[in-house]
């Protein structure tokens, strides 16, 4: 379990990011990274599609389904 971190609103935080996802055609594809986001100007959903296009971009198209997401602050 994670313990909750404080975060600034108008501060950029880095997220750390994974997205597992799977074709129709049962290809599976795991984007992991982390992207910088400030949380007064993007919720979880936003940072979702923005994560969900850059898997659909590594695979060429959007035709998929989620497997897994998880967002979590980047730090110690």
């Amino acid at each position: 379990m994670s313990t909750p971190t404080s975060i600034n609103a108008g501060q950029a935080v880095g997220f750390h990011y994974v997205l597992t996802v799977q074709t129709r055609t049962g290809e599976q594809l795991t984007v992991s990274s982390v992207a910088t986001f400030d949380p007064a100007l993007f919720s979880r959903s936003q940072a979702y599609q923005e994560i969900r296009a850059i898997a659909a971009d590594e695979l060429g198209h959007g035709d998929f389904t989620v497997l897994f997401f998880s967002l979590e602050p980047d730090a110690f």
